[in-house]
């Protein structure tokens, strides 16, 4: 699930089995998951989980990936001690989970992972980085905030029908998969023209053709055009913070 245009749950995919590098904390109540590179920096850049929770070992390689680039990386409980969603659960009662998981008040648990950053771990200039549901987390906050110099939302977005959804205070880049069933291609297009209309900042939306819904991280490379389009994002992203900070 990734906008307030289709309120269906995603697949999960395929689920990692990955150890991890980081340790987990608690920040003002809120549960983390950090990660930190070998050299000190004063780069940090804050992860947003999907609806299926921050202990997700899909969602934390990313966030050990980050933090091996040079970031220290940390990636919230965004639901704050509520259940996330599994996919063993019925999904005609996702309509009423919803109703508690609006990424748009991302805000509290993005200050408590903002001021963890910068009291504990020095750190200086900040990024964002979401998938799916944290996609949503990361255009609210590109939107709402002046705190985060860039950020990259994966296959997430605001509701088209937003007053908001070009109007971005930080860089942002949008990733997408060609065969989204979750976020269709014209709701891209609209995405795409709201940006062209209102930002005033440097923007960028990639679509990766054929691929699906959770690719960037929630897929295994099957195939030589899998591993491109999962490498590829993944790259995009990095670069796309390298660039912003």
């Amino acid at each position: 699930m990734a906008n307030a245009n289709n309120e269906t749950p995603c697949c999960i995919g395929d689920r990692l089995e990955y150890g991890c590098m980081g340790r987990e904390l608690k920040v003002g109540g809120v549960d983390m998951y950090l990660a930190t590179p070998k050299t000190p920096t004063k780069k940090g850049v804050v992860v947003y989980m999907d609806i299926f929770g921050w202990k997700l070992p899909n969602t934390r390689y990313i966030v050990d990936m980050i933090a091996n680039n040079g970031y220290v990386a940390i990636l919230p409980d965004a639901f704050e001690g509520a259940e996330p969603w599994s996919a063993d659960r019925d999904w005609s009662t996702f309509f009423e989970w919803m109703k508690t998981k609006d990424a748009n008040k991302i805000h509290t648990v993005a200050d408590a992972a903002v001021g963890y950053l910068r009291q504990e771990c020095g750190v200086e200039q900040l990024g964002c980085v979401g998938f799916c549901w944290g996609g949503r987390a990361v255009h609210a906050c590109v939107v709402d905030r002046t705190d985060f110099k860039c950020g990259v939302a994966f296959y997430g977005m605001r509701s088209i029908d937003d007053e908001k959804l070009g109007l971005l205070n930080a860089p942002g880049l949008f990733v997408f998969g060609g065969k989204d069933s979750v976020i269709p291609l014209d709701q891209v297009e609209t995405l795409k023209t709201e940006l062209k209309k209102s930002c005033k900042v440097e923007h960028h939306v990639t679509v990766y053709e054929g691929m699906p819904h959770g690719f960037a991280h929630r897929k295994k490379e099957e195939n030589d055009k899998d591993a491109a389009a999962i490498d590829g994002a993944r790259l995009e992203m990095l670069k796309w913070l390298e660039k912003y900070m």
